[in-house]
């Protein structure tokens, strides 16, 4: 992971920026429902609504979208940047190397490892990185405000919440493994296939096409099996995380309307709770392959690092 903290920290500045606007937010986010369960409150009692209060709430909302477009964009700019070093990263290796060190690289390989490990790493990093990232911190966030707003009914709904923190972790190595076998497979097929290239003119005098054509379907067939029993795991194991992750809304629901009955939690705090039930409980639906994900992506990114070029330097 050593490569990844050099990426991260020579794009320091839009990194921090997508920190900060993530915790802005998810502040906003917070707002917005302090705003929206007094308005709630106030109608449940039919107590007039001042105009202030209409404006403030407009206010969050406005800020709700900036700060959703200003997220989306830090993001796009740091994967981007850590993507385009990436790619410089691997093609400055090549410039490196001497042409006694070319002449012995095996094109099959390197051309593998370009459509495989890098191409995935680029994609974790646009889809999942720093979406994994806002996601802590919207649960670190709402989890702490829902905890100082009530912490009975926080600490109640949210037990099922630990059992779904166990179930993540271990699906998630299920998962992994499963992604491995199917990324090792893929990279043999890709080797293969680099090595028929290299010795087909002695295929064809010696008449072994067959043979070989024989042996590549062999290593496709494994990738395949490989690619559906991680794809079946996958959708078997989220699934149930699926199913899961709704038992705290429903224990919410049960434990949140009891106080409302017994007139200790207003009408506007319980949809409060209920409107932020996905920022801690719904978060961990799909953290299972989200950690699977983040695994397989540091096993490629480890593969990968030995080919950055020595001299890569990780400054601006």
């Amino acid at each position: 992971m050593s490569l990844l903290i050099k990426m991260m920290y020579k794009r320091i500045l839009p990194v921090v920026l997508f920190i900060c606007t993530s915790i802005f937010a998810m502040l906003v986010s917070l707002w917005w429902n302090w705003q929206l369960r007094d308005i709630i409150n106030k109608i449940n009692t039919g107590t007039h609504i001042p105009t202030d209060v209409i404006i403030m709430a407009a206010t969050a909302i406005l800020f709700s979208m900036a700060s959703a477009y200003a997220l989306s964009l830090c993001s796009a700019w740091a994967c981007e940047c850590m993507a385009h070093d990436l790619r410089m990263g691997f093609a400055k290796h090549f410039a490196t190397l001497s042409l006694t060190e070319i002449e012995n690289i095996s094109a099959g390989e390197q051309l593998s490892k370009l459509q495989n490990e890098i191409s995935e790493v680029n994609g974790f990093l646009q889809t999942n990185l720093f979406t994994f990232a806002d996601d802590i911190i919207r649960f670190i966030g709402t989890f702490s405000w829902l905890l100082w707003l009530d912490p009975k009914l926080t600490l109640v709904s949210n037990i099922p919440t630990a059992v779904l923190v166990w179930y993540t972790v271990y699906t998630s190595r299920v998962i992994s493994e499963a992604a491995q076998q199917s990324q090792q497979a893929n990279g043999q097929m890709n080797g293969f296939a680099g090595s028929l290239i290299a010795v087909f003119p002695v295929m064809k005098l010696f008449d072994a096409v067959q043979l070989i054509s024989d042996k590549y379907d062999a290593a496709l067939v494994r990738w395949e099996r490989a690619v559906v029993t991680e794809e079946r795991r996958r959708a078997v194991l989220m699934s149930l995380s699926g199913l899961m992750s709704c038992s705290p809304l429903l224990l919410l629901l049960l434990v949140g309307g009891i106080e409302v009955i017994r007139g200790t939690l207003s009408v506007g705090s319980l949809y409060a709770f209920i409107n932020l039930s996905g920022n801690v409980s719904g978060a961990m639906m799909n953290m299972p392959g989200r950690i699977a994900s983040f695994r397989r992506f540091a096993v490629n990114l480890k593969r990968v690092e030995p080919f950055m070029a020595a001299g890569f330097a990780f400054r601006k």
